[in-house]
């Protein structure tokens, strides 16, 4: 496998890793007390949160700015919000489509078919996501709603579930119908099967073990050119004089 540098040092991981995951427990307590009312607030509040905590309490050099454009992107590609991930010189481009399946109702109906036949929503977002997906890492990320440690034993304590992309194409073509309305039983089996917090999902982008690395550093520019819409964060870790950075596998 080819080797591609890290885009951030060892303790730049470490913070980022902490903030994504603080901000994701932030905004799951806010759920969990009625304070967020759609998916769309939720997006919006853990990309704020990210930043802020990401402004407020790095040491390392980190950084982070929010972009909120006309929010087409999701009918376009099957996603709500972009991550940008940069050093000096480069960046990772990351994408998820977030759901709230509302698992303390039971038979909330998550998922709704978008045409006569029958085709689920959730389906066609996948298969729209497939276009970014694996030049650009692209993830699920299901909300949560229940008070921390007291959520159904296949969710996390503390954050949301994610589920990349493809694990959920994979789990999909197991269905008896791929493209029928997914009711919550088929997301909770998803997630048994395959998910992680975000914290997983942000170091294995940043570590270049999903995706490839653009030569940009300036998210102005890869926004334009890439004519990116919705909720976008673009965190930079401008590396401090003297510190090496890491390589990976």
């Amino acid at each position: 496998m080819k080797k591609d540098k890290m885009l951030l040092t060892k303790p730049q991981m470490a913070e980022l890793v902490r903030f994504g995951r603080i901000s994701d427990r932030e905004i799951r307590s806010d759920l969990s007390l009625g304070l967020i009312v759609t998916e769309n607030d939720y997006t919006s509040n853990f990309t704020g949160a990210f930043r802020r905590n990401v402004n407020c309490y790095s040491r390392t050099g980190l950084s982070a700015r929010s972009f909120l454009l006309t929010p087409q992107l999701e009918r376009a590609g099957g996603i709500d919000a972009t991550i940008i991930i940069s050093d000096k010189t480069s960046s990772k481009i990351m994408f998820f489509e977030a759901k709230w399946p509302r698992f303390k109702l039971a038979n909330y109906k998550w998922d709704y078919a978008q045409t006569a036949p029958g085709l689920s929503h959730f389906s066609d977002q996948l298969d729209r996501q497939s276009q970014l997906s694996p030049a650009y890492p692209v993830f699920e990320m299901f909300y949560v709603e229940f008070p921390f440690r007291k959520q159904p034993a296949f969710l996390l304590d503390q954050y949301s579930s994610c589920v990349w992309h493809d694990d959920a194409i994979a789990f999909r073509s197991g269905r008896s119908g791929p493209m029928s309305v997914w009711t919550q039983k088929d997301c909770e089996d998803l997630i048994k099967n395959a998910s992680c917090d975000i914290g997983v999902i942000l170091e294995s982008v940043a570590a270049c073990r999903r995706g490839q690395p653009i030569n940009s550093n300036k998210p102005e520019e890869i926004i334009r050119e890439l004519h990116l819409e919705g909720n976008i964060l673009a965190i930079s870790g401008g590396r401090p004089e003297g510190v090496e950075p890491v390589t990976l596998q």
